[in-house]
């Protein structure tokens, strides 16, 4: 596996230079065999990772199913290949990185939404976190975004006790609705095919959806105190 992404970054390095990203910006459809390859060949070997720590993660995470709280769209905890290639390729476009780089800072290939009863939200949080650092897990990333424009909701990166990265999303039932409603319009977004303006559109729309969301109270004072990094 070492040996393909050694020859995945060379061929990116070559298919990545600035001129051909924006020619990529306007005519996806004239993707080489050879890009579309190292793509899939990537997403294939980030599957496979998540695949192979999925059973103990998924575990550690179903404990924090109480009180009311459960782990949604669980079907779809690891990305799907083709929405891989897509990613990756949209993070090359949009970040200006060669293909493997634009893999390699992937977090979500294993995803976990753990929803939450407002009244209970301000309080489950810190303590699941709490369960999951004791039990190994290293916080990479805290994002708290309640109140933001685009999205509301706690957004955490984890590497797992063995090092596996993957994402956990703190939601209310109200704040999981409106972000799978909106998830639409949050490709077009992303995507790098997309017109300005359809981009302007799907943003307008963004913003509409999450006028939508209800804050819970204390939602927005939820924090969490990183480790210095060594």
């Amino acid at each position: 596996m070492k040996k393909i992404k050694q020859i995945s970054q060379a061929i990116s390095n070559n298919m990545t230079h600035n001129t051909y990203l924006q020619y990529v910006r306007t005519s996806l459809t004239r993707l080489t065999t050879v890009m579309i390859m190292t793509m899939t060949v990537l997403a294939q070997s980030l599957i496979a990772e998540a695949q192979a720590a999925e059973p103990e993660i998924t575990r550690d995470v179903r404990a924090l199913e109480q009180h009311g709280a459960y782990l949604a769209g669980l079907d779809h905890r690891i990305k799907a290949e083709e929405s891989l290639v897509h990613k990756i390729l949209a993070n090359a476009v949009n970040d200006n990185v060669n293909l493997v780089q634009a893999a390699n800072d992937i977090s979500d290939v294993l995803r976990y939404t753990l929803v939450i009863k407002d009244e209970d939200y301000s309080r489950q949080v810190p303590e699941a976190m709490e369960k999951l650092t004791q039990n190994g897990y290293k916080v990479v990333k805290f994002h708290n975004a309640w109140g933001g424009k685009f999205y509301q909701g706690v957004n955490v990166q984890l590497a797992s006790p063995s090092g596996v990265r993957t994402e956990l999303q703190f939601h209310t039932p109200n704040s999981y609705a409106i972000k799978q409603a909106s998830h639409k319009v949050y490709e077009i977004r992303r995507n790098p095919a997309s017109t300005p303006a359809e981009v302007a559109e799907a943003t307008a729309k963004s913003i509409s959806f999450n006028k939508l969301v209800k804050v819970p109270a204390g939602a927005k004072g939820i924090a969490w105190n990183m480790e210095p990094a060594i």
